[in-house]
């Protein structure tokens, strides 16, 4: 095939993608240094986020914020745990009875710990000291992650001494000592409950030559676990979350690092061993980590560590996105209507509307990193020429929607 000089200047890759914070909610921002945040709906209705502010990775407290419009909007943050030496990775849980449980690693004594206080409103802590979990007080173990059971019991993991590990805290009793190891050498340890009872452990690992990979393990009873199953690799992957999904699925966040940055990747499974490809959620030139999220209704909640100035300076993120059950991504119908072929000659991109569209369509281009730099409203009954006259070579993405739908379309123009 002979190529001509505008099948080389025109490529059009027709593929969907996912872009979740083409306009993200700034939950803290400013010239500090906030990171993981942990996000979860209070009985009250309020959203709340607690936040580490460390301005010098070596320092940190804890914060509070408030959202009760849905994550739109969100208070002045105010400091709820101060002290001596760094306090950091962090969750929390509400229980039953509307007590707010927070645990949090700490240094205060010298060495790195996991603490525990508890708050009626969120912001006013009760600090408890740091709890037994079977460990001397010179072992370093910290990065807490507690999940509520059904009957009122919690479940933490957490990174001990040679490795990612597991805790279970029967109601109104305390933390076992049995120092449970489930993943050897595992970083970022996150578990999560299945509604099948099955939990789901997440962890990141060194696999050799300083390359880090996400891995799973499952388990019905905190004791016996499966064999780990590797999720990622690129070579640079970390900071797993996971929770379940509206429709059943088992849904793992995690940061991947691809020149120049780090970004925010999910994959899927509806049985924690067949797994779906995954699939890349910002496209930034500065770091997304550290994701967090819950689903209610049919919504995903999503929050994230973006970083503005590498290394003293991040933001906390937020978005609301609707979650797409498994039917919905097995075949987007929508998407289908719609083809996007170059014209070169007149330096735009034809868009070919199928026969079934008769609403109106707003289009919005966006730039590889999610920057909104065209919008319009077109007839959605007919074709239409979109220009890209005044556009750099580059990727770029257009976003397709009405009232109740939406897809994307990528394409690259190239000199």
């Amino acid at each position: 095939m002979r190529l001509t000089y505008h099948s080389i200047t025109w490529l059009l890759f027709m593929i969907g993608l996912h872009l979740t914070h083409a306009a993200p909610v700034v939950v803290s921002g400013g010239p500090g240094n906030d990171y993981e945040g942990w996000i979860a709906r209070l009985h009250d209705t309020r959203l709340m986020v607690v936040f580490c502010r460390n301005p010098d990775w070596a320092s940190g407290d804890l914060y509070v914020t408030f959202s009760t419009d849905g994550g739109n909007n969100w208070t002045a943050v105010q400091p709820i745990i101060v002290e001596t030496g760094d306090q950091a990775t962090l969750s929390y849980v509400q229980m039953p009875g509307d007590t707010i449980w927070l645990w949090y690693a700490s240094n205060e004594d010298g060495q790195y710990g996991i603490y525990a206080a508890y708050s009626l409103d969120g912001l006013a802590w009760n600090r408890q000291g740091r709890i037994n979990l079977g460990w001397i007080t010179s072992t370093m173990y910290y990065d807490p992650n507690v999940i509520l059971e059904p009957d009122s019991s919690l479940t933490m993991s957490y990174r001990g001494p040679s490795g990612a590990y597991i805790a279970h805290k029967p109601y109104n009793e305390e933390w076992d000592t049995l120092r449970t190891l489930v993943g050897t050498s595992g970083y970022r340890p996150r578990v999560m409950k299945h509604t099948n009872s099955t939990y789901l452990y997440t962890y990141h690992r060194n696999i050799g030559g300083g390359q880090y990979e996400v891995f799973v393990r499952t388990s019905t009873d905190r004791v016996n676990w499966s064999s780990e199953i590797q999720l990622t690799f690129q070579g640079n992957s970390h900071d797993p979350f996971a929770n379940q999904m509206p429709d059943g699925a088992y849904m793992v966040y995690y940061a991947t690092y691809q020149a120049p940055a780090y970004n925010l990747w999910r994959r899927r499974s509806y049985d924690a061993v067949n797994w779906e490809p995954q699939e890349q959620l910002t496209a930034d030139a500065t770091n997304n980590t550290q994701p967090h999220f819950f689903t209610e209704d049919n919504d995903l909640l999503l929050l994230w560590a973006h970083c503005v100035s590498y290394p003293y300076n991040h933001d906390v993120y937020f978005e609301k996105t609707p979650y797409l059950d498994i039917t919905e991504n097995k075949e987007n119908l929508f998407e289908k209507e719609f083809v996007l072929n170059p014209n070169p000659c007149k330096n735009c991109l034809n868009l070919q509307i199928g026969r079934t569209i008769k609403t109106d369509l707003k289009i919005v281009i966006y730039d590889i990193t999610g920057k909104k730099l065209k919008t319009c409203c077109i007839n959605g009954s007919e074709d239409h020429q979109l220009s890209i006259c005044e556009l750099a070579p580059g990727a770029y993405f257009v976003k397709i929607e009405n009232e109740s739908k939406a897809c994307f379309k990528k394409f690259i123009k190239v000199e």
